[in-house]
C-alpha cells in the first residue's frame, strides 16, 4: 500500500527536477547573450567649454564621448579646476581648449597635459587672431614699464567662437586633430558641419545687415569677432578688457557714457561676469536699454546654431 505513493513522488521529483534544469539552462543562455557582445568604450574628447564641445560633438557624432569641463554659468575666465578636473584632462584621448588665454586658470594645467605627452588641440593657433587696440597701444610704449594693472587690458581676443566664419577657419584643422586622435574618418561629418555653419554664417549676415547701425557697447570687451565678420562697430564696454576678471575705473566709465551718447547707441549688451547693477545705471542714465546676453556658454540652446541666432536676433531686436 505505501509503494504506490512512493512511486508517484518520485515521478513528481524527477519532473520538478527535469523542470528546474530547464530553467537554468536557459537562463545561463540569456546570461551567455547578454555577455557575449559587452559594450564597446568610446574615445573621451574634453571641451573646456559648452559652445566650443557642441561643435566637436556635432563633429564626432556617435564615434567619441565629448565631455564638458567648464559647467554651463560658470565663467570661462575664472574657473579653477579641482583635482578629479585635472585627471579627467590627463585621462582624455584629446583635449580641445581656447588657447587664447581664455581659461586663465587651466593654463598651467593644459601645458603639464601637453608636457606629459597628450594631445591638446588649441582653436586659437587655427585662426586669425584679430589685430587688437591692446596690441595698438602696446606698440605705443615700447621701451616703457608698464605695471600689471595698467597692461591688465591688454593680449589677444580670445572670444572667437562669436564668429560662424572663425569657426570655418579651424575646422579643418579641428577635424584632422579628432581624427588622429580618436582613429576615425570624420570627413562626411565635417562637409556636413561645414555647409551648417555656411547656412548659418548668411543667415546672420542677413538680420545684421537690416539694420541701420549696428553699435556695440558690451559688459567686456567679447564682440570683435562678431563685429568684424558681419559689419558693426565697436564702441565700448563697461569693462575695456578681454577678461571679465578687470574691473574699470571711473574715468573709463565715464569715457564709455560720452561714447555712448555720440554715437546714439540703442544699447548695452551685457552678460556673464559684469555687474548688472553698473549696466543697468549706464541704461537709466542715458536712457537705453540693458540687454542680457548668454555670449559664453550655450545656456540652454540645444546647439552652437541655436546659440548664435539666439543673440543675433536678441542684438537686431534691441538696435531695431
Amino acid at each position: 500500500m505505501t509503494k504506490k505513493p512512493l512511486k508517484k513522488l518520485a515521478s513528481v521529483f524527477a519532473l520538478i527536477t527535469l523542470a528546474s534544469c530547464s530553467n537554468s539552462t536557459e537562463t545561463v543562455s540569456e546570461s551567455t547573450q547578454t555577455t557575449a557582445s559587452p559594450a564597446v568604450e568610446l574615445p573621451v574628447v574634453v571641451v573646456t567649454y559648452s559652445v566650443i564641445g557642441d561643435v566637436v560633438a556635432q563633429l564626432v557624432g556617435d564615434k567619441a564621448v565629448v565631455n564638458v569641463l567648464i559647467p554651463d554659468g560658470q565663467d570661462p575666465h575664472e574657473f579653477q579646476p579641482s583635482a578629479k578636473d585635472i585627471e579627467t584632462l590627463s585621462n582624455a584621448a584629446i583635449v580641445v581648449s581656447n588657447g587664447l588665454d581664455f581659461e586663465e586658470g587651466l593654463e598651467d594645467v593644459l601645458e603639464n597635459v601637453v608636457e606629459s605627452g597628450n594631445k591638446v588641440f588649441m582653436v586659437g593657433e587655427h585662426i586669425t587672431v584679430l589685430k587688437t587696440k591692446e596690441d595698438d597701444h602696446e606698440d605705443d610704449h615700447d621701451g616703457e614699464e608698464e605695471s600689471e594693472e595698467e597692461h591688465d587690458h591688454g593680449g589677444v581676443d580670445p572670444h572667437l567662437w562669436l564668429s560662424p566664419g572663425t569657426m570655418l577657419e579651424m575646422l579643418p584643422a579641428l577635424t584632422s586633430a579628432l581624427s588622429d586622435a580618436l582613429g576615425i574618418d570624420l570627413a562626411n561629418s565635417s562637409v556636413a558641419l561645414t555647409t551648417n555653419l555656411e547656412e548659418l554664417d548668411k543667415e546672420i549676415q542677413q538680420t545684421i545687415s537690416g539694420l541701420q547701425d549696428c553699435n556695440l557697447v558690451s559688459g567686456h570687451d567679447e564682440m570683435g569677432y562678431f563685429a568684424a565678420r558681419y559689419g558693426c562697430q565697436i564702441i565700448g564696454a563697461i569693462i575695456p578688457s578681454f577678461t571679465t576678471t578687470s574691473e574699470a575705473t571711473a574715468g573709463e566709465l565715464a569715457d564709455l557714457k560720452r561714447l555712448i551718447d555720440q554715437y546714439k547707441v540703442a544699447a548695452i549688451f551685457t552678460g556673464l561676469g559684469t555687474n548688472p547693477a553698473v549696466a543697468d545705471q549706464l541704461a537709466k542714465e542715458l536712457g537705453i536699454k540693458a540687454v542680457i546676453l548668454s555670449t559664453h556658454y550655450l545656456d540652454g540652446a540645444n546647439n552652437y546654431q541655436e546659440f548664435m541666432l539666439r543673440m543675433v536676433n536678441q542684438i537686431a531686436e534691441a538696435l531695431k
